[in-house]
């Protein structure tokens, strides 16, 4: 027995924690002075908890004071056990106090919980002087109240004979306001307002255009819309005139309104219902833009597909050699343009550029790794097929001809500038290329012009060596520092 013990501490038995994070100095100091400080509070408030409980005896609970006390103070000893497994692997005895701490929270639980009915049932000494207090206010005011309802009582009963005869004058009144709110009622989310012939606001449904109903009864549209009230002005001027309904559309400040505007018959002036329409507006602007947007694409894509058959043609000495370039050109053409249309506002990523043109080749032959960077358009159209002409030519001559070649796809951010390497390994010897093909003008021109940079191609003996530098100018990066391989 006492061996089994022993063994718990026994540092050759297991692996101290600090291993698994490689030993890394920034890891290490990361964890044992986040637990230490975490230990150093929780610490700290069981000391507090136990000062309180000693000072206040009237607690009305105090098993459950000294529970949580118990629980917090055992859970920073298990911070402080996790600082030490950096370098004891000590995990039984770790095992034991989380056991401890287990066993305290769940009992803790267990009291809390019938507890909290009781605790909500006792009112504080506080709230009971504040319901005193209150309730000989409530009294003294309802007193005064009744003392003020007998003086008014009289008044009122002077009013009754003044208030009938006003009756009378206000039913006029009212069936014209009737009128204005089954007006209101006839359209759906409409504003009705009404103006005299002055074109003064006599009565408004409700208040827009940020402003109260005080800030507009009583003044003009000059008033009111400021610049926009010129064409509104008009078209009510010629419906007073002519007594013709019109409609229109109208904008003040950033919203847009349908207007439709009649001549009031009972009185002189017009009533107007306006409908806001600015979301139908900016969705309209939108769909015009899309399809802008759209011809372009179209027009870019297609002006992109004949220039690579152009070329492709041109260092081609076969129709079948043609074809099989040139179609597999337009898949790593299309693979950037899935890119581009994809749904949602956010730009394609130097990583799915990556990813996009290696996905067809083996996944555990690449080692893919750099931060986050966005691309534009042209960049991840021209990206992409420089990368696609280097992983065929890695396939037919380079690393990825051998079983045993690699090849690592780099990137870093520095300055706001971004350097792109592609290193491959392991593959037969280099040998400069003799000729000037359609393939070596996209790796060395075309994507260094797409991204304002600069493209350097070395052939060392022991594998390609590609690398553009281009700034990132406005574009949005990450740069979080994840490496991982591609397979």
């Amino acid at each position: 027995m006492g061996n089994y013990l022993r063994s718990w501490f026994e540092p050759s038995a297991f692996t101290p924690h600090g291993f698994c994070l490689l030993w890394e100095p920034g890891l290490i100091w990361l964890h044992t002075v986040s637990d230490a400080l975490v230990a150093l509070a929780y610490f700290s408030i069981p000391v507090a908890l136990v000062a309180f409980l000693r000072r206040r005896r009237d607690f009305e609970f105090p098993q459950i004071g000294w529970l949580f006390a118990a629980f917090i103070l055992l859970c920073g000893l298990t911070h402080m056990i996790g600082v030490v497994t950096l370098w004891q692997p000590w995990y039984w005895f770790e095992g034991l106090v989380k056991a401890a701490t287990a066993i305290v929270s769940l009992l803790t639980a267990i009291v809390l919980w019938p507890l909290i009915p009781k605790a909500l049932s006792l009112p504080s000494p506080s709230s009971l002087r504040e319901a005193n207090d209150r309730l000989a206010r409530e009294v003294e005011e309802k007193n005064a109240l009744v003392r003020a309802l007998e003086v008014r009582e009289a008044e009122l009963k002077e009013l009754t004979a003044s208030l009938e005869r006003r009756v009378m004058e206000r039913t006029e009144s009212i069936a014209q306001i009737n009128r204005r709110f089954d007006a209101a009622l006839s359209a759906a989310d409409v504003t009705v307002f009404t103006q005299d012939e002055r074109l003064t606001y006599t009565w408004i449904s409700k208040p827009e255009l940020g402003l109260t109903v005080e800030e507009i009864i009583g003044r003009t549209d000059e008033e009111v819309l400021g610049e926009a009230a010129p064409p509104i002005v008009a078209v009510k001027r010629r419906v007073l005139e002519t007594g013709d309904p019109e409609r229109m559309e109208a904008k003040a400040g950033d919203q847009w309104w349908q207007m439709s505007i009649e001549k009031l018959h009972d009185a002189p002036g017009i009533i107007c219902g306006a409908i806001e329409i600015t979301s139908r507006k900016r969705d309209e602007a939108r769909i015009r833009f899309l399809f802008d947007e759209v011809k372009h694409r179209v027009g870019n894509l297609l002006a992109v597909a004949q220039a690579i058959l152009r070329q492709t043609a041109a260092s081609c000495e076969t129709v079948d050699e043609v074809v099989e370039r040139f179609g597999l050109r337009l898949r790593a053409l299309g693979g950037s343009h899935q890119l581009l249309v994809r749904e949602g506002p956010r730009s394609a990523s130097l990583r799915e550029v990556v990813e996009s043109q290696l996905g067809y080749h083996e996944a555990s032959r690449f080692i893919i790794e750099g931060p986050e960077v966005r691309l534009d358009d042209s960049a991840v159209l021209h990206i992409g097929m420089a990368l696609h002409e280097l992983a065929t030519n890695a396939v037919k001559f380079g690393a990825l001809s051998v079983p045993s070649g690699m090849v690592r796809v780099a990137w870093t951010v520095e300055n706001g500038r971004c350097t792109l390497r592609w290193r491959e390994m392991g593959g037969p010897p280099v040998r400069p290329a003799n000729r000037r093909g359609f393939g070596r003008e996209v790796i060395e021109w075309a994507a260094a012009q797409a991204v304002n940079g600069e493209v350097s191609l070395d052939f060392p003996p022991e594998g390609l060596r590609w690398e553009l530098r281009f700034p990132l100018k406005e574009r949005k990066l990450v740069e979080d520092g994840v490496a991982h391989s591609a397979g």
